[in-house]
């Protein structure tokens, strides 16, 4: 397994560092970092080098590694410190089985709670620039679109417990999405798919929203499963 060992120090500007002082704005970029593979698993992230990094305490270092340990991102290993932990297919298999039934409810919750523009800003989000990103080779753009999606939906559902528990499979799979999404044919089915269920909750039909969320989540498992045997 591919490993890089570069510190959590020199792919920011110094400007940048300064403005990230929160604990949950660290938290939040380096889990950017890992999804991006800015921070490959088996990295390193030292706890000296991430308060220099971000201008922030040892302590607030501290915290940060405990979150992002709490998460599942990073785990403590003995004589090493804090590493970026390893893609487990088969967890992740296991993990967008969970993500299959949480993704339900927050679909049926957000239906009762979207407002016109709501729908509109998801459809801007799902309209043709969604495709050209594709076209386009921008993955990465085209995985973000994806996200935010997932992200409005969730915070349409209005249930902090729930976005939580969404929020922490989604920093767990975020590696594999990005990989999958260049299997022939994933991305262009995820874009009918996301379309189709974004139209079902449009139109308020609740079975056939969790009908698309069910195919949704049996596909992009199915793509896993070639992934493991692509490997």
């Amino acid at each position: 397994m591919a490993t890089r060992t570069k510190p959590a120090t020199s792919d920011k500007p110094a400007a940048a560092k300064r403005k990230l002082i929160s604990t949950q704005a660290v938290v939040l970029d380096v889990r950017d970092r890992i999804a991006a593979q800015a921070l490959l698993p088996g990295s390193r992230i030292p706890e000296e080098d991430l308060a220099q990094h971000y201008g922030i305490t040892r302590a607030k270092a501290r915290e940060v590694l405990a979150t992002l340990e709490d998460r599942g991102l990073v785990q403590r290993v003995p004589n090493k410190g804090a590493i970026v932990v390893p893609v487990d297919m088969q967890t992740t298999y296991r993990l967008y089985e969970v993500r299959e039934a949480l993704d339900s409810l927050s679909v049926r919750l957000a239906m009762q709670n979207a407002r016109p523009e709501d729908w509109q800003e998801l459809q801007e989000w799902l309209g043709p620039p969604f495709e050209q990103s594709l076209r386009d080779g921008d993955i990465e753009g085209h995985v973000d679109t994806i996200m935010r999606f997932r992200y409005r939906v969730t915070s349409l559902a209005g249930n902090p417990i729930l976005s939580d528990l969404i929020e922490r499979i989604y920093e767990r799979t975020r590696v594999t999405m990005r990989r999958v999404a260049v299997l022939p044919g994933r991305a262009e089915a995820g874009i009918k798919q996301y379309r189709e269920l974004l139209a079902a909750m449009m139109r308020g039909d609740a079975d056939a929203a969790d009908r698309c969320v069910r195919e949704l989540n049996t596909s992009a498992r199915e793509y896993i499963q070639r992934y493991k045997e692509y490997l």
